[in-house]
């Protein structure tokens, strides 16, 4: 049991507490179950819980569970700001909570969905041509090392390391790691066709966003950042060019560009600090590799592996978790409690 109650332990208690608290406040439910990915340890499935009517002029979404990795903490975001704001939305605002965008992945705890696709890389056109990324291609062999100890883990170390001391320390997180589409076992692999979780909230989006003036997204991550610090990535606006996500595209929060709206939908992304980011990326890396020799690893390193992974994207301290709670709330209250309506 995490620190914190508001908290689930998995992705199939986070789901039952989602759906559970919905109906219990009388929220429009719509579940939405994976086509292909099953488990017996219950249902994999999108769950949606609209809150407010169907025709107004802001429609705003919270999604939870985009990479799978990530659901421990936006699932209990989700969970706070739905009970604290069940009887208290603005005038003609209506709230979209999207749980497990990514259900496949939470199911199974790692990143990607189930065919390794990141999906805040995944939202490009795949009619076109897709873009390249040479610096990851050149390091891949390094991150995706073939092993997790020993010699070719140093020496796969050593090569990022040197990378870092002569792109300077940025590059790794603006150009490596900012979405690949040639390697598919690789990390942050962006795919070659639309994933489902990235055609169903667009599906989403369309729907419950139909008719609306006014559209934000707020996405919910960690693992970027110092601990337990907030930083609201706003993608309605240029970033700096300093900023780590510069160079990232195909982000999930683009799926708001299908809708028609008076002026441009607001996209913020909140990414919350957990862990310094070295042990995040070779939390990652781990997970990478028992992925591509998951028949022949030992359960227990497996688990060790898993455990890593989920120690690196949620800090279980009743100081961290409360400080996430806190600081969503405040951009929940400036970007949903306060905002003006589209005249």
């Amino acid at each position: 049991m995490p620190a914190n109650p508001i908290f689930s332990d998995d992705y199939f208690e986070a789901q039952q507490r989602f759906v559970d608290l919905a109906q219990d406040l009388g929220f429009e439910m719509e579940i939405i179950p994976h086509p292909s990915f099953k488990t017996e340890e219950g249902p994999v499935q999108m769950s949606v819980a609209v809150q407010g009517g169907r025709a107004c002029e802001h429609v705003v979404f919270v999604t939870s569970g985009v990479h799978g990795t990530e659901l421990t903490a936006g699932s209990g975001i989700q969970l706070d700001l739905m009970t604290r704001h069940a009887q208290n939305l603005p005038e003609n605002t209506k709230l979209v909570w999207v749980h497990a965008v990514n259900p496949a992945g939470c199911a199974i705890f790692t990143r990607t969905d189930e065919n390794n696709v990141d999906n805040n890389r995944n939202s490009v056109d795949f009619g076109g041509e897709l873009p390249t990324n040479p610096d990851y291609e050149g390091l891949h062999a390094a991150i995706c090392a073939p092993a997790i100890s020993g010699p070719e883990w140093e020496a796969a170390n050593s090569a990022i390391r040197a990378y870092t001391l002569e792109n300077g320390a940025g590059a790794l997180t603006q150009k490596v790691l900012k979405g690949q589409y040639t390697v598919p076992m690789g990390l942050f692999y962006g795919g070659t066709e639309t994933s489902w979780s990235t055609k169903t909230l667009k599906e989403i989006i369309a729907r419950y966003g139909a008719g609306a003036k006014q559209a934000t997204i707020i996405d919910l991550h960690t693992g970027v950042g110092p601990s337990g610090f907030c930083e609201v990535m706003d993608l309605s606006s240029k970033p700096g060019e300093q900023a780590e996500w510069s160079l990232i595209g195909g982000f999930m929060c683009d799926a708001m560009d299908v809708l028609d709206l008076e002026k441009p939908a607001t996209k913020l992304i909140l990414e919350f600090g957990t862990v310094p980011f070295e042990q995040v990326l070779d939390a990652h890396r781990r997970d990478n590799w028992l992925k591509r020799n998951r028949a022949t690893v030992a359960p227990e390193l497996a688990a060790q592996i898993q455990q890593e992974l989920k120690d690196a994207l949620f800090v279980d301290t009743p100081d961290w978790c409360e400080v996430l709670l806190e600081q969503s709330r405040d951009v929940f209250d400036q970007y949903v409690m306060r905002v003006e309506q589209a005249a």
